[in-house]
């Protein structure tokens, strides 16, 4: 399910860093340009190390909010409303502090002293990574989805796991006392997972799913909207650090990318197998891929999506120029491959149907903040 399947999975991931003590990071914070634009996906860098320390610092000021110097009662406290669904303090504060100490400060109090230009995206992606929380629920609400009895019990199951990392029933307790965790809201959270992937099934997925496309449907939107491709990319610095190009210039290794470029789609021309040189060229995702590139409309850069559209089957492009360098597009025929690959290519397709619907829903919502969200500062949430 591409982005909401991997969010799932992310948010499994913050519940656990909010409740162990972690080593050092060297990850650099977001910045502005990260932001999404509303309705984007969003997608975090990979964490290659740990938050520094606890999530929360183990003291009397755990769990509180302070805004314009006085501590707020979050007793019921809403921070956000998604076309009328309320969103309490204590999820807001879990998805915030989770982004902070996982891609932010990662734990360290001075850092937003030093870096207070910072705060403003980290609030950006705490708005949207709760946005994103709630899709299921949401749709849930609106198309009537209701959790079965295994999805009862899979939640139950998921919340015990949680605890089985500690020694003790006593050292669990604290450490979610320490992150201001309560099992509620740990339920809440997993709950909300679980929703996401029955929403999935229900309407998607599943024989007989709601709004899933008939095989009718499938077959015009593989004929209309999606090609199959070989494909040859020569990086711009394809030549970088290779004997005679110590000293090169990046236009210099640019032109001679090209130039490589240009007798690679000349060999092509002349009866090479376009497959064998994408083996050796600087596109990963073509070793060892006999089947080529499947995709539709949205899923590669402009350049090399418009080219692959212009192609009749068998025909080649041109040089095409994208950000990662020089391509090559072969099209290939798809009809054939889809009969034979009929399981994968179905889902692949209801995959991205229901991509569209969510972040279509997600861009429609409604949302209003509370005037707390905008007098946040970077020691407002503890």
């Amino acid at each position: 399910m591409k982005l909401k399947k991997l969010l799932a999975l992310l948010t499994s991931a913050l519940i656990a860093v909010s409740l162990c003590a972690c080593g050092d990071s060297g990850n650099e914070p977001l910045t502005s340009q990260d932001i999404p634009e509303n309705g984007e996906a969003v997608t975090l860098p990979e964490n290659e190390g740990e938050p520094v320390g606890d999530v929360t610092a183990e003291d009397e000021d755990v769990g509180t909010l302070t805004v314009d110097g006085e501590k707020v009662d979050t007793d019921g406290l809403v921070m956000m409303t998604i076309n009328g669904l309320d969103v309490p303090y204590d999820e807001y504060r879990y998805t915030y502090l989770s982004l902070d100490n996982s891609y932010f400060s990662f734990g360290d109090p001075a850092f937003w002293e030093a870096n207070p230009d910072s705060f403003p995206v980290l609030l950006e992606y705490t708005n949207h990574y709760v946005l994103e929380a709630y899709w299921g629920t949401l749709i849930a609400r609106d198309y009537d989805v209701s959790l079965t009895d295994d999805d009862y019990a899979q939640i139950d199951e998921a919340v015990a796991q949680q605890s089985q990392g500690f020694e003790t029933q006593e050292d669990y307790e604290q450490a979610l006392k320490n992150a201001g965790f309560t099992e509620d809201l740990l339920r809440r959270i997993i709950t909300e997972q679980v929703t996401n992937n029955r929403v999935y099934a229900d309407l998607f997925a599943d024989e007989g799913a709601k709004l899933a496309p008939s095989d009718e449907e499938i077959k015009e939107d593989l004929s209309n909207d999606y090609r199959r491709v070989y494909h040859v990319l020569v990086t711009f610095d394809h030549f970088s650090g290779q004997e005679g190009y110590e000293d090169a210039t990046e236009d210099e290794l640019k032109a001679a990318a090209k130039e490589y470029a240009e007798e690679l789609r000349q060999q092509i021309v002349d009866g090479a197998d376009i497959y064998e040189l994408a083996q050796s060229a600087d596109d990963p995702g073509m070793i060892d891929n006999e089947e080529g590139y499947f995709f539709t409309y949205g899923t590669m850069v402009k350049e090399f999506e418009d080219a692959a559209f212009s192609l009749d089957v068998g025909e080649l492009s041109d040089l095409v120029e994208t950000d990662y360098g020089y391509h090559i597009v072969l099209r290939l025929e798809q009809e054939e491959y889809a009969e034979e690959n009929w399981d994968t290519v179905k889902q692949n397709v209801i995959n991205e149907v229901f991509n569209s619907f969510v972040d279509d829903y997600l861009e429609n919502a409604e949302i209003v903040y509370s005037d707390y969200v905008d007098k946040l500062t970077y020691d407002s949430i503890k």
